[in-house]
């Protein structure tokens, strides 16, 4: 029963998220490279395993190469991880070993409530007469606008989910986004961004409204953040809390957001570039078939800090992803 489910102490776990809606088909499932990158971009934001992060940073071997730490960081945490089981490591914890074992599978759905907050994928939103796809995520001194391509459910070993949005991000360079002297944002969502990073954690979003921008036409949107004032508890007013499928506070949809063939084209013709949204991160080349023979982990122990070498046999269950 869900009610029985256990909880796992980590800030990336959230019982807040509800995903909802038959799993999208196959055409929607992250290969094992996306996935892969989805499990690195998890544990370079997670707060528990930022000790670890700059213990490795710290690492002779790597000396600060942020290229050379996003590469290889993912091994030697779960090395890490299996080491020092019974050594009263007070910033190990059986969750984050549960993380480092990386996901069993990934499920993709259409739509996710979030804090009471229903968000739906681009595409199932294009087909209804309300809105619930625009996102905005905070940066470092930067706002990122975009649209819900498909809610990401992580699953770890014991039954341990991480929620992510994979978004579609627009282009936030000054020719995309204008500010008018009322304070209203416009971007044009005819332009993309940031296509080789497009995941967030589910609660991290806002949930952002399109309106048409009348003054410049076209596929120039005004973004209208939601704040959901109008939330009460259901025990508050005496109602019924209603299911994962009662629509959250919806506005007309705003028509003409370009699909992703239309946004490469013109991202072709304008000459714009691929980028990053934090420009502290680097994209890493991950090869999802890549092997560590026996010989490889012997090296890798011995070039570890000082740790605990005991290991344990590894629980982890080796049933394949799932799609």
């Amino acid at each position: 029963m869900e009610e029985h489910a256990p909880r796992f102490n980590l800030s990336i776990v959230s019982s807040d998220v509800e995903v909802g809606g038959a799993r999208l088909s196959a055409e929607y499932a992250l290969s094992d490279e996306e996935i892969a990158i989805a499990h690195w971009w998890v544990l370079i934001n997670c707060e528990e395993v930022k000790y670890w992060k700059e213990l490795h940073l710290n690492f002779s071997e790597v000396d600060g190469d942020l290229e050379y730490h996003n590469m290889t960081f993912a091994n030697y945490f779960r090395t890490w991880m299996d080491m020092i089981k019974s050594d009263d490591n007070p910033n190990w914890s059986h969750e984050l070993l549960l993380l480092a074992m990386q996901p069993q599978r990934a499920r993709v759905y259409p739509t996710c409530t979030v804090n009471g907050v229903k968000f739906v994928s681009e595409e199932r939103d294009s087909r209804r007469r309300t809105q619930n796809s625009g996102v905005m995520a905070k940066g470092h001194g930067l706002d990122y606008y975009g649209v819900l391509h498909s809610v990401v459910e992580l699953v770890y070993a014991e039954g341990m989910k991480v929620h992510l949005f994979k978004c579609r991000w627009f282009d936030t360079g000054a020719q995309s986004m204008k500010m008018d002297q009322y304070g209203n944002l416009s971007v044009n969502t005819a332009t993309s961004a940031y296509e080789d990073d497009p995941f967030v954690f589910a609660t991290s979003v806002k949930q952002v409204f399109y309106l048409d921008d009348l003054a410049r036409g076209d596929a120039w949107k005004i973004a209208n953040i939601v704040h959901p004032r109008n939330i009460y508890r259901a025990a508050t007013l005496g109602v019924t809390i209603p299911g994962p499928e009662a629509d959250a506070y919806q506005e007309p949809n705003a028509v003409g957001i370009h699909d992703v063939a239309t946004v490469r084209e013109n991202n072709v013709k304008h000459g714009r570039v691929l980028r990053i949204r934090d420009e502290d991160s680097t994209f890493i080349d991950v090869d999802p078939n890549e092997e560590t023979d026996d010989d490889s982990d012997d090296e890798l122990r011995h070039r570890l800090p000082d740790i605990n070498s005991d290991t344990e046999e590894d629980s982890s269950d080796d049933s394949d992803y799932e799609p």
